[in-house]
């Protein structure tokens, strides 16, 4: 559902000028900074390239690789089941060329897919382009007249949700700020790695030497989630991030109870918050990444 976003978070990220901070991540950034705010403070632009969970972290790095220059800031927050792949589905970013073909490259760069799954990815690219031709051959006067939108040949109410009308121009969604309910916390528990993946701590460390290899600084930044979460995950959570700690050249700024809000500041997922969440959260992250960004200044005047 959010794949339908690339293309609008990916010009904003191309056009944005260095030296610049950029956010990636899944769902927690996408519904839960503000990325003018973040400008205000950090007194540089920022470009919110948060999307969804289902995104590899190795994907996430290579699709922004080359908007990396010197004196940029890159802010990783992942959600908490991204360190390993034990609820990993990589094969799910297939449905990225749905709606956006130029991510092919990054998927087959950033090593996401075992061989097999590689073979499945090109048997969905033979079928989607044969779907999308006999699509176009039945519906051209609506293409013609931009009323059509492709979506696996039928309507999908995501795109009311995930559409460009509903991004700022960082690359925030702001549709559930618009909501008349914005607190109606998910009941379903957040899931925890059980350990750092050798695959995601390669990619993180590797990401982070050639961030250094630019001119650029990498860190990471604890998701958003509710104090009740929190604390019923915390043993977890902390196993994994001292091992973070432990085998990671890449550091947290900051530890992960300082990101845990009250339920009243949720809105929906347990990564997810409203409009009154929103604004304290992306306050802390100016706290906890001004020291950074005055660093790279000094060293980037």
């Amino acid at each position: 559902m959010c794949f339908g976003l690339l293309a609008n978070k990916h010009q904003i990220l191309e056009n944005a000028p260095s030296p610049k901070a950029v956010f990636i991540g899944g769902s927690n950034l996408l519904f839960g900074i503000d990325g003018m705010q973040l400008e205000k403070g950090l007194h540089r632009p920022v470009v919110n390239m948060g999307l969804c969970l289902m995104f590899p972290l190795s994907y996430l790095f290579e699709e922004i690789k080359d908007n990396v220059h010197e004196g940029d800031l890159v802010v990783l927050s992942p959600e908490y089941a991204d360190f390993s792949d034990e609820y990993a589905n990589n094969i799910a970013v297939a449905d990225i060329l749905d709606v956006y073909p130029r991510a092919i490259s990054w998927i087959l760069r950033s090593n996401c897919l075992t061989a097999t799954q590689q073979q499945t990815l090109f048997g969905h690219v033979r079928a989607l382009g044969l779907r999308k031709l006999d699509y176009a051959s039945r519906h051209l006067a609506q293409i013609i007249q931009h009323r059509c939108k492709w979506t696996h040949s039928k309507y999908n109410p995501g795109l009311d949700v995930m559409n460009k009308d509903n991004l700022d121009r960082c690359g925030d969604l702001t549709w559930h700020l618009k909501q008349k309910v914005n607190n109606r916390p998910s009941p379903v528990l957040f899931v925890v790695s059980s350990h750092l993946g050798d695959a995601e701590a390669k990619s993180i460390n590797d990401f982070g030497d050639y961030c250094a290899s630019r001119g650029a600084r990498f860190v990471m930044i604890p998701p958003s989630v509710s104090v009740d979460q929190y604390g019923q995950q915390k043993v977890k959570v902390d196993s994994l991030l001292s091992e973070c700690k432990q085998r990671l050249h890449v550091p947290f700024v900051a530890p992960a109870e300082r990101y845990a809000f009250p339920v009243k500041m949720i809105f929906n997922n347990q990564y997810h918050l409203n409009n009154i969440g929103r604004p304290v959260r992306t306050e802390r992250m100016i706290e906890d990444l001004l020291p950074i960004v005055d660093t790279l200044n000094k060293k980037n005047p």
